[in-house]
């Protein structure tokens, strides 16, 4: 299976992209994760660390960065290879603002991550996401770009909030 693609999003002149996390990204990166919603300040933190620790060296994490026209952060992804694998990704985050949502943002940035994944011979890409409401939009994405639901974990998160795990198979 393999992404599932429309036409080209109406944006594309407006949208500029990069993959290698600058400086200030840390904290963008931070207050879009905030600005969705959806995530906690502790979660919003982790996306920051990990801007942080690929900057830093200690850890080797991928990102797309979107920003519209004025340079402001729009969207993102992170995403590397699963240790110990020789062909399996995560996507540990795609986040578009939500001004961007519903405009082929965030599914502009999974082509492109999965072209990212496929270059370096990956051959299938895992998402995990909460089975709680407010992550109903993040799952119908999945499903919606090629994903398949792999599997669910029971009360993961917390009492009734299971852990749920797509693939796309690239």
């Amino acid at each position: 299976m393999s992404l599932k693609t429309s036409s080209p999003p109406h944006f594309a002149s407006n949208v500029r992209y990069h993959e290698r996390p600058r400086a200030d990204d840390a904290e963008r990166v931070a207050a879009l994760a905030h600005s969705t919603g959806v995530f906690t300040d502790e979660e919003a933190d982790v996306a920051a660390q990990l801007v942080t620790t690929t900057l830093d060296g200690r850890e080797t994490y991928q990102f797309i960065l979107a920003e519209n026209d004025k340079s402001q952060l729009i969207g993102f992804t992170c995403f590397d290879r699963i240790p110990l694998t020789q062909s399996a990704f995560d996507l540990y985050w795609i986040v578009v603002t939500p001004e961007w949502a519903g405009t082929g943002l965030a599914r502009d940035l999974m082509r492109r991550t999965a072209d990212a994944i496929r270059v370096q011979g990956g051959t299938q890409i895992f998402a995990e996401t909460s089975g709680s409401k407010p992550y109903a939009r993040a799952r119908r994405f999945y499903l919606g770009t090629g994903f398949q639901r792999a599997a669910r974990f029971a009360d993961f998160y917390g009492p009734g909030d299971a852990k749920i795990v797509f693939r796309m198979l690239l």
